[in-house]
């Protein structure tokens, strides 16, 4: 299992150098050709606009597994263990809910665009919306990950302590 981790982690995080990196080529190959010859690639400010779409969706899910999004555990940590683990498993369901609902409007918005395409460069729009999709089913598998790591494989740990256990060994959950 954590093989599949690691190789899931450095396939996301090439992924996000990967895009990264062609979305800054675009935009500065863009402004060098405004600037120095009056004339810009018409598709590049689309394309470099997907890449970063696909940038935000695949970081959302390095930073909600890693535990780097914002956290403030002040109140829950002072409360006793089992009331921890209550409040971080009303979470994880919270945010699974969420992330259906976001789904779910994820696949109104594909049927609504099906075969349209993006004017400049003709990708079909719902490559944005794939991402997010991505996205959203990977932070719901993220979630029950969590959730049933807490439940039976806690080890007296509060809940809180096992999201900055896996942020503090590099992603790697125990």
């Amino acid at each position: 299992m954590k093989k599949l981790g690691k190789a899931i982690n450095a396939l996301l995080n090439g992924s996000i150098v990967l895009i990264l990196s062609i979305m800054v080529l675009l935009v500065f190959l863009n402004a060098v050709m405004r600037y120095l010859f009056n004339s810009g690639i018409t598709w590049s400010e689309e394309l470099s606009r997907y890449s970063f779409v696909w940038l935000v969706f695949l970081g959302a899910i390095v930073a909600f597994k890693e535990g780097a999004h914002i956290i403030v555990d002040l109140v829950v940590s002072k409360l006793p263990e089992k009331i921890q683990k209550v409040t971080f498993l009303l979470t994880n369901i919270f945010i699974i809910g969420i992330m259906i609902l976001f789904f779910d409007g994820l696949t109104g918005l594909m049927e609504l665009n099906k075969g349209a395409k993006a004017p400049a460069s003709g990708i079909y729009l719902n490559t944005l919306y794939i991402g997010g999709a991505i996205a959203s089913v990977s932070i719901i598998a993220i979630s029950i990950y969590q959730t049933i790591q807490v439940l039976f494989f806690s080890k007296g740990k509060p809940a809180w302590m096992l999201v900055k256990a896996s942020k503090s060994n590099g992603g790697d959950s125990k």
